[in-house]
């Protein structure tokens, strides 16, 4: 199975693999016409499963208001945020 998540929290113990992804910018440019639905669904991880995780990184000290979730503009998404690829190995 292959995912789209917001984070790589482990639901299920086991031996994964989690590596960043160097081309940020070029992967959320090609994305963004792309329609992702969105949902709040937990997912378990089988082994050889895989998943691309974009994830915000905010820089030390900056606490978002809330009120500003799914309202940040591309160019504060592409200056903190980072790709991985995390692989449920066993």
């Amino acid at each position: 199975m292959k995912y789209i998540l917001n984070s790589a929290v482990l639901t299920a113990f086991g031996l994964y693999n989690y590596k960043q992804v160097p081309l940020l910018a070029e992967a959320l440019t090609n994305l963004s016409s792309v329609q992702v639905p969105v949902n709040r669904k937990i997912i378990t991880m089988q082994a050889g499963d895989e998943a691309l995780v974009f994830r915000l990184v905010f820089p030390q000290g900056y606490r978002p208001d809330p009120s500003q979730k799914g309202k940040m503009g591309m160019d504060f998404i592409l200056k903190n945020s980072e790709v991985g690829i995390l692989k449920r190995i066993e």
